[in-house]
């Protein structure tokens, strides 16, 4: 098959190539480059220098592109780790909320029936506080003889003392009342009784209902005797409130100052 044109100009250009470089040293300053090859070979030789250029560049972007889904996938790794660790985290912690909800259960119970509790005990008295301070500043020449109380969700189902005199003795609207009947060896006692219960916090208002002397009988060794009946209306501060939050008047209080 007898050569290509082509073929033949490519080998001709080669040889004139070879020749003109191996005389350049020769005749640097005598010659000129004449560029005897058509324009097109110049062309295909761009073109496979850019192609070149391009697959170079296309395997340095798929080297990159390869590190950072290396590195990429470190971190989802990375993420995926700290992911569990919470999760695992999260279940414990619901655990332990499942475990202390039957303490809130139990919250909710007590204060549901403190709730009940304060409603029924709404009315009632620090008896044992209240009668205390009574006993404290008693004169030594007083006794008591019979007490009847009306106090609380109580007052009024039966009348004690004030409660149906036409007068009141007192603005405040009494927590409750406790009528008193006593003897005592004068009336002097029987006015240092009323006296004293005055200065008890607990009272609002001291009322003597009656006082009458019994002189003694004459050739006996008997005393003259005073009867008396008193009522004491009570304040606010005479109320248990048992059950309620911060309440501490049910405990006997002796830290307030008393009158000998």
């Amino acid at each position: 098959m007898p050569p290509r044109l082509s073929d033949w100009l490519e080998d001709e250009e080669s040889f004139i190539v070879h020749a003109l470089r191996s005389r350049a040293p020769q005749n640097q300053g005598l010659m000129r480059r004449i560029e005897l090859l058509p324009p097109h070979y110049a062309q295909k030789r761009r073109a496979r220098r850019n192609i070149g250029y391009v697959a170079l560049g296309g395997v340095v972007v798929l080297a990159a592109l390869v590190v950072w889904w290396v590195l990429l996938g470190g971190k989802v790794a990375d993420a995926e780790g700290e992911l569990a660790v919470v999760q695992s985290r999260n279940a414990s912690l619901q655990a332990d909320i499942d475990e202390l909800q039957r303490f809130a259960v139990l919250s909710d119970e007590v204060a549901q029936k403190r709730s009940a509790l304060q409603t029924v005990m709404a009315g009632d008295v620090d008896w044992p506080s209240l009668l205390t301070e009574v006993a404290m500043v008693v004169p030594g020449e007083v006794w008591l003889t019979n007490m009847t109380g009306s106090a609380g969700t109580a007052e009024g189902a039966t009348p004690v003392g004030t409660e149906t005199a036409p007068v009141r003795v007192a603005e405040e609207t009494p927590f409750g009342r406790i009528q008193f009947q006593g003897s005592s060896l004068s009336l002097p006692g029987v006015a240092k009784w009323m006296i004293r219960q005055q200065d008890v916090d607990d009272f609002s208002a001291v009322w003597l209902n009656s006082a009458t002397e019994t002189p003694a009988a004459e050739g006996t060794s008997a005393v003259p005797l005073t009867t008396f009946d008193s009522t004491l209306e009570l304040s606010e501060t005479a109320a248990s409130r048992r059950f309620e939050e911060g309440a501490g008047s049910s405990e006997l209080d002796l830290s307030k100052e008393k009158t000998p």
